[in-house]
């Protein structure tokens, strides 16, 4: 009987042993999934902080492009405009002629 109580204690105490073993190894696992589920919120973050920038930066870039575009057609606009007032200028005498010479008959 002594020798099966001896056994039911090894038994018992290995049991407890595996069962102490158990609970250090489930919380070492989830605190390497914490950490892990910390550190995959963390590269999101800054992917997403880095996704923003380089599309600010994108925008900007593009912006820029746009209004240097939108500034050399102000300009061109503006010279071809004093073009045509210039050359109108130069026809008013003729036209006036003309109608002058039109009307009269």
């Amino acid at each position: 009987m002594e020798a099966e109580h001896s056994l039911l204690d090894q038994i018992s105490r290995k049991e407890a042993e595996l069962k102490e073993q158990c609970d250090i190894v489930c919380k070492e696992a989830e605190t390497r999934i914490h950490d892990a589920r910390v550190r995959a919120r963390n590269m999101l973050e800054e992917a997403e902080r880095e996704g923003a920038e380089e599309g600010k930066r994108f925008m900007d870039e593009g912006l820029a492009k746009l209004a240097g575009e939108i500034d050399a057609i102000h300009k061109a606009g503006k010279k071809e405009a004093e073009e045509i007032l210039k050359k109108g200028s130069g026809n008013i005498d003729l036209a006036v002629k003309w109608i002058a010479t039109k009307v009269q008959g």
